[in-house]
């Protein structure tokens, strides 16, 4: 394989400077690089024969494993948890507990511009999605995007977490399905007791909520269903809505 220095690159810096580093930060930052090094055709296709169709989850799945896809890449083999959150790192390495620290702090300050790379990443995967659901894209802001098919309208936006979701700032407008796009936690935790709280009342206001897997560059169903057989389609588990209802209703346990 022919390395692709423009996201290999990145990513030796990246590695080199954060010795340990939050794996939900080196996922958002391998989209993001991959976002950002805007391949050709021909380059995708390479990159897909190596890493799977959806090439930033296949970068990073790679990176996780023994023997990632571009050369002399630390094998981050060892991690830990800090503030709920997992770190990896290279066991041959002696840290400090200060370096752990650390670690922690600047990730910690380094939330708010993840966020926003994080918003980016998800709005060009649901642009994608819609695409391939045979829809075009009408008009684009910061977190909202408008779509049209024949006869149809959504209306989506994109939360940088389920625990930012407030749904009283959404309703759905005459003829339009409102969609609203979450990424996926490292804990189901949040999205338990979010729909425990809140998904009935989002059900009833028509809202449809939806998960991107960031480790699987995926979206399925959460809150809510579609009535459009192709969107319906392009959910890697389109059933996962009536799961989580069947599973996780106030009757049962988490």
């Amino acid at each position: 394989m022919i390395e692709i220095e423009k996201i290999a690159a990145p990513l030796r810096e990246l590695l080199a400077e954060r010795e340990i580093i939050a794996r939900c930060e080196l996922l958002i930052r391998t989209y993001d690089i991959v976002r950002s090094a805007r391949l050709s055709q021909e380059e995708e296709r390479e990159l897909a024969a190596q890493v799977g169709p959806r090439i930033a989850p296949g970068i990073f799945a790679s990176i996780m494993s023994k023997e990632p896809v571009f050369f002399n890449l630390p094998v981050l083999d060892t991690y830990t948890q800090m503030n709920g959150r997992l770190f990896h790192f290279l066991h041959s390495k002696k840290f400090s507990q200060q370096d752990f620290a650390n670690a922690s702090s600047r990730f910690l300050r380094s939330t708010p511009h993840l966020r926003e790379m994080l918003i980016g990443c998800m709005k060009d995967r649901l642009k994608e999605f819609m695409s391939d659901a045979g829809y075009s894209l009408l008009a684009e802001s910061r977190a909202h995007m408008s779509f049209s098919a024949e006869k149809r309208k959504v209306e989506a936006y994109v939360a940088p977490s389920i625990r930012s979701l407030k749904i009283d700032d959404f309703k759905v407008e005459n003829g339009s399905d409102c969609i609203i796009l979450v990424p996926s936690s490292e804990s189901l935790e949040p999205f338990v007791q979010f729909f425990r709280e809140t998904g009935e009342q989002a059900e009833e206001k028509n809202l449809q909520i939806w998960i991107m897997n960031l480790e699987k560059g995926t979206i399925d169903p959460f809150v809510g269903y579609t009535t459009d057989l192709d969107i319906y389609n392009q959910f890697d588990n389109p059933r996962l809505a009536e799961m989580v209802r069947n599973n996780w209703s106030l009757s049962s346990d988490p």
